[in-house]
């Protein structure tokens, strides 16, 4: 159904073939990963995955196209230019040398972009897909109880986030989704504080921002915790974030748009005094990348609907004093939206 439907958008936009290189979409068509990388060549009528011959045992085993492998540069091109591929379709972010050499070694003339079509096609998830992801939240919430026990006055963040790293792999994970964020203290408000070589303090806010990577799908998920007993600036700002965190949760449904979803939780926010202090999106769309479509944000107006897969993120950032994120990634359903990280919100 995958590659039928870029076949139908191929005849429709009278172009050749398509050209498919990055990695989460050769999965995503193929269902196989090489390390070295392949190259997915779609027409109207066939499709051919192309993998380097070191590549070529994996992908026969995995691959749901016909595989065949190539030993040089010299043997790619030479086999791309026998599909005859002069208007070409291709992901936005091929390279420019790549273009050029397609121009100049396979007859390329004129190019466009597949990305509207291959947004289309992986924004709504299956069932199977959901099941995947919701497994790698399932580690997730494993590896943030791991956090909140570790965690203790004279600790390093790095420490807690490689006790949580091994966590996720011992219990299925392929890797970390993303560099593990463990953030205390004044870092707190930082919201891209990958752990450090800080020393937990007692009455730090410490941001826990992590997610799994299983069988090529991610989580994402954040919790922030006091070490001891929260101030009331502190127990302020946490109670605010996780009023807005909920209400997000609870409107989301299909048929309303990202933009609405964004502020809907930025409106609570902003009800406090707080809006300056909440500096980044909602939300965004998560699946085989961290951050895909849609984002929930002001600037993007797409449609939920039941099979998309997002998170809520909200956060207050108050500099040298220190900040509060809560996140879950949750499925858009036919009536509303479920959480699939579970782990408990209220921990101040």
């Amino acid at each position: 159904m995958r590659i039928e439907r870029l076949q139908e958008f191929l005849s429709q936009n009278e172009l050749d073939g398509a050209l498919i290189i990055s990695s989460p979409n050769l999965y995503y068509f193929t269902g196989s990963s090489p390390v070295l990388g392949g190259y997915l060549v779609v027409t109207p009528d066939e499709s051919l995955f192309m993998v380097p011959e070191l590549e070529y045992g994996e992908a026969r085993e995995t691959s749901k196209v016909p595989v065949e492998k190539f030993k040089s540069g010299k043997d790619l091109y030479e086999r791309l230019s026998s599909f005859r591929l002069h208007r070409l379709g291709i992901e936005g972010g091929t390279s420019f040398s790549l273009t050029q050499s397609l121009r100049e070694k396979v007859g390329v003339t004129d190019f466009k972009t597949i990305d509207d079509v291959v947004k289309e096609l992986r924004i709504i998830k299956t069932r199977e897909e959901i099941t995947v992801i919701e497994a790698a939240c399932g580690i997730a919430d494993t590896a943030m109880m791991v956090a909140l026990e570790e965690i203790s006055p004279g600790k390093r963040e790095r420490e807690i986030a490689a006790k949580m790293e091994y966590a996720m792999k011992m219990n299925g994970a392929e890797k970390v989704a993303f560099d593990t964020i463990i953030a205390s203290g004044p870092r707190s408000a930082l919201p891209h504080g990958v752990a450090s070589d800080k020393r937990i303090e007692r009455g730090d806010l410490v941001v826990i921002d992590e997610g799994a990577l299983y069988r090529h799908y991610h989580s994402d998920m954040t919790r922030t915790i006091v070490v001891g007993s929260p101030n009331a600036k502190q127990k302020e700002i946490y109670e605010i974030v996780l009023e807005a965190q909920r209400k997000g949760v609870e409107a989301a449904r299909p048929g309303m748009t990202a933009k609405e979803l964004d502020t809907v939780v930025r409106e609570v926010i902003n009800e406090y005094g707080y809006g300056d202090h909440f500096i980044h999106s909602t939300g965004h769309g998560v699946g085989l990348e961290i951050h895909e479509w849609p984002r929930v944000s002001q600037a993007d107006d797409t449609e939920l609907k039941p099979g998309m897969v997002i998170t809520i993120e909200p956060g207050i950032y108050l500099p040298k004093f220190g900040g509060v994120r809560i996140e879950d990634t949750l499925v858009i359903t036919e009536n509303g939206a479920r959480r699939l990280t579970k782990m408990e919100r209220e921990l101040i």
